[in-house]
């Protein structure tokens, strides 16, 4: 799998790519990166081109200019393709990336083949917001002389029982993200899910851990997205990208291979 950094107007975008054919871009949760992806990447890259870019703001690109909605990532994200010669993609996102994931379907509907939102929730009576996400979660944290904002970095990443080496990878997220990290948090919150959703045309998947955050709205999703297919992925949790690759990979492989 090799790394690289793609120029776009806002600066440096770094990605990860592997594979050949096809093109399919994955879009990380917030706060993260592409290594969200690194352990499901090796089951696609065998029949696609696999590329997977940090947002602005996260992993090592560079920062975001300034507080991005989720628009703005969507351009920067239409800077990269063009940056690498992409003029048509599948797209998948998980979590915050599916929310830019259909952002760039809605507002550049030529470029987007197939969509795969995965992880993505609507509660009407919520406002968007599911209540077992808990409300110190995304709030800004204070760089202190101590370094008592990484234990609180420590235990975000660790609020979803994974493997301890997962949690690792997490932190370290947290870290590169710093100060600004939760903004991209903050604007996938205020994200109009119910106004959005159904403008996208082209054929998608919603796609939901069974044992996931989201998972008791995935079909609420399914419905304000005209014409798309719902999968479960059966006890599949928050972070099933990095802890059950192959179920995530093959979902999305029969999902791309459909008719």
């Amino acid at each position: 799998m090799k790394r690289a950094f793609a120029d776009i107007p806002e600066g440096q975008m770094h990605y990860r790519v592997e594979g050949s054919g096809e093109p399919v871009i994955l879009l990380h949760p917030g706060v993260g990166s592409s290594d969200a992806f690194t352990n499901a990447i090796p089951y696609m890259s065998g029949k696609y081109l696999i590329i997977a870019p940090d947002f602005l703001g996260n992993g090592d690109s560079d920062p975001a200019p300034y507080q991005y909605t989720m628009l703005d990532h969507a351009r920067s994200l239409y800077s990269f393709m063009d940056s690498l010669g992409l003029r048509k993609v599948n797209i998948v996102g998980h979590h915050t990336g599916a929310k830019v994931a259909a952002e760039l379907a809605i507002n550049w509907p030529e470029r987007v083949n197939k969509l795969v939102l995965s992880a993505i929730g609507y509660w009407e009576a919520t406002a968007n917001i599911d209540k077992k996400e808990p409300d110190n979660f995304t709030t800004s944290v204070e760089i202190k002389p101590d370094g008592s904002h990484l234990m609180e970095w420590w235990r975000r990443a660790g609020m979803w029982n994974d493997p301890l080496d997962i949690v690792e990878a997490s932190v370290l997220e947290y870290i590169k993200g710093g100060p600004r990290g939760e903004e991209i948090h903050w604007t996938a919150r205020t994200w109009d899910t119910k106004g959005r959703l159904p403008l996208i045309k082209c054929p998608t998947l919603v796609l939901s851990g069974a044992a996931g955050l989201f998972h008791s709205s995935a079909d609420n999703v399914r419905k304000l997205v005209p014409g798309s297919k719902l999968v479960v992925i059966e006890k599949g949790p928050p972070r099933m990208e990095r802890t059950m690759p192959r179920e995530f990979a093959e979902a999305i492989m029969n999902f791309l291979e459909s008719k």
